[in-house]
């Protein structure tokens, strides 16, 4: 069940009545808040106006379209990767033919930023710091006055380092390295050329003395014994959450972040948590507090230990006001992922057709603007996010129930309020 919750703002958000307390939206996952910061305000009154009298219009009148672009985007700059890591979500599509033109992507990014887009996150699909254009990729991303989050396997921190001059206040690294030993580390990242944990984590001071604003982050997948994916058991590392927190420590990393381990749906082919569904379940789960409390006695003015809210989610047993969707998700409109495969609607379907905006130089044309416009709006009418997502602990569920609580009392918006602009837009 939802109820809304009046803000001092006057808006509402709506919120879990499970008569159990709620699992917190870890700060960098509360999207409603990013939503209403006072410099991108407008985007979501206009996007609530748009779906307001799309709504309200009579049968066969003339659609209403936004030519605004999403505020954020996940970047795939390439599928191409460098190692063979048995946990990876993106397994299927890695290493494709599909690639991009240079100068085609940078005319994405242009027109995007023209219409509106304040972020980009290089994330997935494959490596970011493979693509042979890396360094002038991020440092037009950065001339253009957009944020930049960068996620890597670490395996080129050199490439990093030659760009991270370039990255500003709010702009981010994160590591994806699982693990607290390198025998860890190389059963389940398998690199295809020789580099160890602890080459990857000695690189990272090096990075922080040419830019100390930079915060650089240890991403830490938990898995435990018996996880699969594609058929393949994953490589345990439950006993490794601590040894990982005191090497990030030890080598200047600002935090660790810990999340639980995704598998792909059978039938959407979503990502979803996938602990057991037995009693060992919570054995698990027990496990996992423990090391991540003694992890969290690691933490002081300069290091954190972040939960992931899908962490949370399963500890509280949560899930289910999580999976519980709007019929239409909002944010589609808000994020992108933008991919040499194409443009689609969420990180969670890359490569899935349903999903499927439009092809990977959709947006290199100012003049196909209101094409995309069109297609943006099929899918967010045609794509039951209520069905498709049922299985999903989806980070944006506190986002889409938001948006969709104004668009059902459209009257209040008149009362909704700018937050103080914290300038993050990643989504």
């Amino acid at each position: 069940m939802l109820r809304s919750q009046a803000t001092a703002g006057g808006s509402s958000f709506p919120q879990v009545d499970r008569n159990l307390e709620q699992a917190d939206l870890a700060r960098i996952h509360d999207f409603a808040a990013k939503l209403t910061q006072e410099s991108v305000l407008d985007h979501i009154c206009a996007y609530v106006d748009m779906q307001s009298r799309r709504r309200q219009a009579a049968p066969g009148a003339p659609d209403v379209f936004s030519d605004l672009a999403p505020l954020s985007i996940n970047l795939d700059l390439t599928t191409a990767c460098n190692y063979a890591c048995d946990h990876c979500v993106d397994l299927d599509i890695l290493n494709q033919r599909n690639k991009f033109d240079h100068d085609r992507l940078l005319d994405s990014i242009r027109n995007l930023a023209a219409r509106g887009l304040r972020s980009v996150i290089l994330i997935g699909g494959g490596e970011p710091t493979v693509y042979p254009r890396f360094a002038e990729a991020v440092r037009n991303i950065k001339e253009l006055g957009l944020a930049v989050g960068l996620v890597t396997n670490g395996s080129r921190l050199d490439r990093v380092l030659d760009v991270a001059d370039a990255f500003g206040e709010g702009d981010w690294l994160r590591l994806s390295l699982d693990a607290g030993t390198d025998a860890t580390f190389q059963a389940m990242h398998k690199p295809r050329r020789p580099i160890t944990l602890g080459q990857i984590c000695a690189a990272v001071p090096p990075i922080k003395k040419i830019n100390p604003s930079l915060s650089i982050g240890f991403s830490y997948i938990i898995t435990w014994q018996d996880c699969a994916s594609h058929d393949t058991t994953i490589h345990p590392n439950i006993d490794e959450i601590v040894d990982a927190a005191r090497l990030a420590k030890a080598h200047r990393f600002d935090y660790i972040s810990y999340k639980p381990f995704l598998v792909r749906a059978e039938t959407e082919k979503s990502e979803i948590l996938g602990l057991p569904e037995d009693d060992g379940a919570l054995d698990i789960l027990r496990q996992i507090r423990s090391n991540i409390e003694r992890a969290h006695l690691l933490a002081d003015d300069g290091f954190r230990v972040v939960e992931s809210t899908n962490l949370r989610v399963l500890e509280r047993d949560a899930s289910a006001a999580y999976t519980h969707q709007p019929k239409m998700c909002h944010m589609t409109f808000f994020r992108q992922v933008l991919s040499p495969l194409g443009v689609y609607s969420c990180p969670v379907y890359r490569n899935v057709p349903s999903a499927r905006i439009g092809d990977k130089d959709c947006y290199a044309d100012p003049a196909d603007s209101l094409a995309v416009a069109r297609r943006t709006l099929t899918i967010l009418d045609t794509f039951d996010a209520s069905s498709k997502c049922r299985e999903v602990t989806c980070l944006y569920n506190h986002a889409n129930w938001f948006i969709e609580d104004l668009l059902q009392h459209p009257e209040k918006l008149q009362y909704l309020r700018a937050a103080p602009d914290r300038h993050d837009y990643f989504l």
